[in-house]
């Protein structure tokens, strides 16, 4: 059976669930402060906290990991992240992304220039991730049908689960964020345009039928 897609927004950011039955994969964390909305949503949905087989982080920034700690501390499940990326998460350590638009490299410098505002709104708790990703790794160990692929651009560690459906939860990879797709799915924040097009096209060639981003509804793979 191929794996259903739920979409949870925490916060700013939509969370995914990948999986069927009594197996699901977690795909970020959300804002800080969400857990609780959490699991009610997982309640009414008939999903319990042992269901959840695997926590996903595409990369950590503060609106992927805010609620994770309270989160896996009731599921008790591993969490995964890519390596260049786990002592982010294990210190708490708030990292900004560059600006990949005129405006919004005059936010990231207005920022940093008041580290104080930005560690009291972008904290969040520090977790250790027990799998860290380096390469292409199978969820079939967890029960789902799908594969976990890095996919730089955004962020150095940043990664994308794509299900044998075509699913792809990609993060902050691509933005889905002006009505009518009149812009371009580029996020706003990220290391490299080019690096970001090239992970596109590489999931595309990996089955990638429909794009489920952190920001924004989902969108046909094609758009692209």
């Amino acid at each position: 059976m191929l794996p259903i897609v739920r979409r949870i927004r925490l916060g700013i950011t939509n969370c995914y669930l990948l999986g069927q039955d009594r197996a699901w994969v977690l795909v970020d964390a959300g804002n800080r402060g969400w857990a609780g909305h959490f699991w009610r949503k997982l309640a009414a949905w008939d999903c319990r906290p042992p269901d959840l087989r695997l926590i996903v982080i595409t990369h950590a920034h503060f609106d992927h990991v805010g609620s994770l700690a309270a989160i896996r501390s009731r599921c008790d499940c591993p969490v995964a992240v890519h390596r260049l990326e786990a002592s982010w998460l294990a210190d708490g350590r708030i990292v900004l992304p560059p600006g990949l638009r005129r405006h919004t490299q005059i936010l990231i410098d207005l920022a940093r220039r008041h580290p104080r505002l930005v560690r009291r709104w972008y904290r969040f708790e520090p977790v250790k991730a027990e799998i860290l990703v380096e390469q292409e790794i199978s969820l079939a160990p967890f029960g789902i049908a799908g594969r976990v692929l890095h996919t730089p651009g955004h962020t150095p560690g940043s990664l994308s689960v794509l299900s044998e459906a075509g699913d792809a939860m990609v993060g902050d990879l691509a933005v889905n964020l002006v009505p009518f797709g009149l812009a371009s799915h580029a996020p706003p924040f990220g290391d490299s345009v080019a690096l970001i097009r090239r992970q596109w096209r590489r999931l595309q060639d990996a089955g990638a039928r429909r794009i489920h981003p952190a920001h924004g509804r989902w969108f046909d793979a094609a758009r692209l």
